[in-house]
Formats: structure tokens, sequence, C-alpha cells
């Protein structure tokens, strides 16, 4: 018996299909969590899962398969570094989907895709020390005003 395989279907056509989920993909593996809706997020939670379990074994053909769903050197090089030595414990289920409710706008169900387990990437440190130092200059600021007045 033929079994009917799990197809991920959108309004764009065949082409932006594979474009979003590259795209899905992509920027969760940068932000490390991603919020859309829940169509789109169990959809890339599948794309995620199996990046994550190609990129442990690390051959040739595995980096392949990658940046054919990636499509940026960049990105498979923080994947590879930084993520997957954090989820070297976990077999499967790298990332959760965390119902958000329904959008007031069209009804649509929200979902965040996120780490199952505690994963920090190169660009989260980058982030955070950004907004340090921005907190750091606007108290800067704010002391000399009180000093001058």
């Amino acid at each position: 018996m033929k079994n009917r395989g799990h197809k991920i279907k959108f309004r764009g056509g065949k082409d932006a299909n594979k474009m979003l989920m590259r795209k899905l993909a992509s920027n969760f593996l940068l932000s490390g969590k991603m919020s859309t809706t829940k169509q789109k997020a169990k959809a890339a939670q599948s794309i995620v899962e199996r990046l994550v379990t190609k990129a442990k074994t690390h051959t040739q053909a595995d980096q392949n398969f990658i940046l054919r769903n990636i499509t940026d050197q960049s990105t498979m090089k923080i994947l590879i570094t930084q993520i997957v030595p954090q989820l070297t414990q976990a077999k499967n289920g790298y990332t959760k989907i965390v119902n958000l409710g329904v959008r007031q706008t069209d009804g649509a169900d929200k979902a965040r895709l996120e780490w199952a387990y505690p994963v920090v990437s190169a660009v989260e440190k980058v982030k955070v020390k950004k907004v340090k130092q921005v907190k750091e200059v606007k108290t800067e600021v704010i002391e000399k005003t009180e000093a001058k007045a």
C-alpha cells in the first residue's frame, strides 16, 4: 500500500513554499525563537529537527542537505559550531511549540517555536551585549544631565 507523504502546503505555490521554509528555518536558527502561525511553526519545526539531526553527524552529504535547506554558509557554521554541541545529549525533540492564542486581526492561531533545551548562540550573546551597552550609555547621559542641573 502506498502511503501519502506529509506535504507542506501554503498559498504561494511550490517555489514560494520552499523559500518560506528556508527563511523560517534560518531565522529560527539565528534568533533561537520565532512567533508565527501554528501551521508555519509546525512546518518549520520538522525542518529544523531534520537540520539539527543532520548537523550532528556532520558528513559531506549532510552539509549539502543543510545548505539546500538554509542557503547561507554562515548560518550553517553557527548551527554546526554553536548550536549542535549544546544539544549532544538529546536524541530528538530539539524544539517545542508553545501556543499563544488567537491573533486579533484575522483569527489565526499563533504559536512560538523555541528550543526545548537551553541553547545560547553567539548571535544572542552579541544582542545582549549591545542592549547592555545602550543601557549604560543612557544611564551615563542621565547622570551627566543631572550633574549639570
